[in-house]
C-alpha cells in the first residue's frame, strides 16, 4: 500500500461516526454490546428495518465464520438484506449497520 493510499475504517470503527452522521449522541472508539448501539438500532427499527442476532451455541468449530450472526432485512429493502457471520456480536452488528446506512442513508464509513 502506498503512502498516499486512502486507509478503509473497519466497520467496528465506523459505529462512532455513524452515531455522528446521524446526530446521535457521542459513542465511545471502543463501545461494546447492544446497549452503546442501541440508539442507532433505533433509528433502523424506525426506518422499517428488521434487525435479528442469533447466538449460535452449536457453531463452535474453527472452520465456521463465527458464532454470531446479524441479519438486517425487511420491506424497506425491497427483497435485499445485509447477513454477517462474525466471531463476536459487536463485529456482526457493525458489518451489517455499516452496510445498511451506506446503502440507505449514503454514510461514507471512511469519512472523517
Amino acid at each position: 500500500m502506498s503512502k498516499n493510499a486512502k486507509k478503509q475504517s473497519t466497520p467496528l470503527r465506523a459505529i462512532p461516526r455513524l452515531a455522528r452522521f446521524l446526530s446521535l449522541a457521542p459513542m465511545p472508539a471502543d463501545w461494546k454490546g447492544v446497549d452503546d448501539l442501541m440508539p442507532i438500532l433505533e433509528r433502523l427499527r424506525a426506518d422499517g428495518a428488521v434487525v435479528m442476532m442469533k447466538l449460535d451455541g452449536e457453531r463452535t468449530a474453527g472452520s465456521d465464520q463465527g458464532p454470531y450472526t446479524a441479519l438486517i432485512t425487511g420491506q424497506v429493502l425491497a427483497g435485499e438484506f445485509f447477513r454477517s457471520d462474525q466471531p463476536t456480536m459487536e463485529q456482526a452488528l457493525s458489518e451489517v449497520v455499516v452496510a445498511y446506512a451506506k446503502s440507505r442513508w449514503g454514510f461514507d464509513p471512511d469519512a472523517k
